[in-house]
């Protein structure tokens, strides 16, 4: 009893809120910290046509995010955005670029956006989220399984998802007068690295 009456009140519920916290917690570490995407990037979008099969990448992306980590294990995400140049993307043939970008009205719609509006379940490797996928204007609420591993200062995000031209509302491109025809099913498929900043 000596002891509790030289403590002073604020102090006391100082500690029993300590206290609680740490029975609560179960003494884990948990941080919540700001990632930017880094440099160590690649996004592929992946399609068909009536001459080849065809890939257009891109490393040029910028992204921010608000993640919660707990033993090397997200607990959640508060946020995830990213934006790609949609003239970052090359398929390393100058003419079949220009026609997507033109089917893209990149001059009109410069970046591809993308911002994570739900996540819906998180396990020790996996995330199954949903978000808002935004191309020449139109957006779509796109389903996501996205493979994760938290390192020491970085979160490694692996995924591909399936969409098409005229979900957007957008013809596919074609070349040589018509002759040859983009198929209208695409994949994007990526691989990023977030950096905390915290």
């Amino acid at each position: 009893m000596q002891i509790w009456r030289r403590v002073k009140p604020k102090s006391q519920t100082k500690w029993v809120l300590l206290l609680a916290i740490l029975l609560i917690t179960g003494g884990k570490t948990v941080a919540q910290n700001a990632y930017t995407l880094t440099t160590e990037q690649e996004f592929t979008v992946s399609g068909t046509s009536t001459l080849h099969d065809w890939d257009m990448v891109s490393s040029e992306a910028k992204g921010n995010a608000k993640i919660s980590i707990e033993d090397r294990r997200i607990t959640s995400i508060n946020s995830l955005i990213v934006t790609l140049p949609t003239n970052s993307l090359k398929s390393g043939k100058g003419g079949m670029d220009d026609n997507a970008y033109k089917a893209l009205d990149a001059k009109q719609h410069p970046n591809i956006h993308f911002e994570l509006t739900a996540v819906e379940a998180i396990t020790d490797q996996q995330i199954k989220a949903k978000g808002q996928l935004t191309i020449v204007g139109e957006t779509l609420v796109i389903p996501l399984d996205v493979n994760y591993k938290v390192s020491e200062n970085a979160i490694l995000f692996e995924g591909k998802f399936l969409i098409s031209f005229t979900q957007f509302k957008i013809d596919p491109p074609k070349a040589l007068l018509g002759t040859i025809k983009t198929g209208d099913e695409l994949q994007i498929s990526f691989e990023t690295a977030f950096k905390s900043i915290n």
